[in-house]
């Protein structure tokens, strides 16, 4: 069997998003040796995102020349909401699944046990233990894509309340009788702040009036978070608009949760964040320090997430070499 850096065999971490899968095979000190990507067949269902899933997993291996056989266990960081002893997605926003025993498929597939989590919560807990947030024990961690999600610690764990599906911030409601949300409410953060929010102002615009990024995201499917940093960069006034926007709804959803939950840190991640960078990051903190009553001193900081596009899989890694520490 193939031992990782720093001793004891690797694991598989897998971050499966609405919009792209990535894989890793990851060593016990953390470092990724070998790396996978697709785009998520996300209308196509269950049997088309595990196949998509291994594809990418055995695309890991071959890079870091390994084979199934010298990984002990698999982590995934999945959209929720799930059954996470059961390692089942119960039904997704942003995917056509319902009921979909991922953790249980992946498993017989690559023989080895598999922990399926919230991929928000996994995120959050890559940063939390090897990011931007190491070192505090109260965070909120945001994660901008698809979707909005995020991660709360308290005390150095994980809130997962009663239900074990805590922590879906991208559901809490920003403006009221706002627009319709994949979930099926009106209003939600995620409907007014993500990438897929932001993509249907732009979309909206070119309706009205000749505008190319918009009509590009139309003829192409989907907007990339590249194409709307370079339309911020070069002042497009309409995706500097829809931007400003985004952050202010994120912000002030981030603001009340900070009233609640008095985290140390705020760390905010995920594509559009990557792309945008400390621009974004100072106009969400902006919206969210009009928001906050709690922090008169602003003693609590807002950060970047560092770990990119690392933070699932390396996340998802750290729940499956504990699941095979409890044993």
């Amino acid at each position: 069997m193939a031992e990782g850096q720093g001793g004891g065999p690797p694991v598989i971490g897998v971050d499966l998003g609405g919009t792209k899968i990535m894989a890793g095979v990851v060593a016990a000190d953390h470092k990724i040796l070998g790396r996978g990507k697709r785009n998520t067949p996300a209308k196509e269902g269950a049997e088309a995102i595990l196949k998509t899933m291994l594809e990418c997993v055995d695309e890991a291996l071959a890079e870091a020349r390994l084979s199934r056989t010298d990984v002990v266990a698999a982590g995934v960081g999945s959209p929720g909401p799930l059954d996470t002893e059961a390692g089942v997605i119960l039904y997704s926003a942003n995917m056509n699944v319902k009921n979909f025993a991922l953790g249980p498929d992946l498993s017989k597939a690559l023989g080895v046990p598999v922990k399926v989590n919230n991929d928000v919560r996994v995120g959050g807990y890559g940063e939390f233990m090897l990011g931007a947030a190491r070192g505090y024990s109260d965070v909120i961690a945001a994660f901008v894509g698809t979707g909005i999600g995020g991660c709360l610690i308290q005390g150095g764990r994980i809130v997962a309340g009663s239900t074990n599906n805590a922590g879906e911030i991208g559901h809490v409601i920003v403006k009221a009788g706002g627009p319709r949300c994949g979930c099926g409410s009106k209003g939600c953060m995620e409907a007014l702040a993500s990438k897929t929010a932001i993509s249907n102002r732009l979309v909206k615009a070119a309706k009205k009036r000749d505008y190319p990024l918009g009509e590009k995201i139309e003829r192409k499917g989907r907007l990339k978070s590249g194409d709307l940093a370079e339309a911020v960069r070069n002042k497009d006034p309409v995706a500097v608009r829809e931007v400003e926007r985004a952050a202010f709804y994120l912000g002030t959803g981030l603001g009340g949760l900070v009233n609640v939950f008095g985290p140390q840190i705020v760390v905010i991640g995920g594509g559009v964040t990557q792309a945008l960078g400390q621009p974004y990051l100072d106009m969400v903190t902006e919206a969210a320090r009009h928001q906050i009553i709690t922090d008169p001193e602003k003693t609590i900081k807002f950060a970047l997430a560092t770990l990119g596009d690392d933070a699932g899989v390396l996340g998802a890694s750290l729940f499956a070499r504990e699941m095979l520490a409890r044993g």
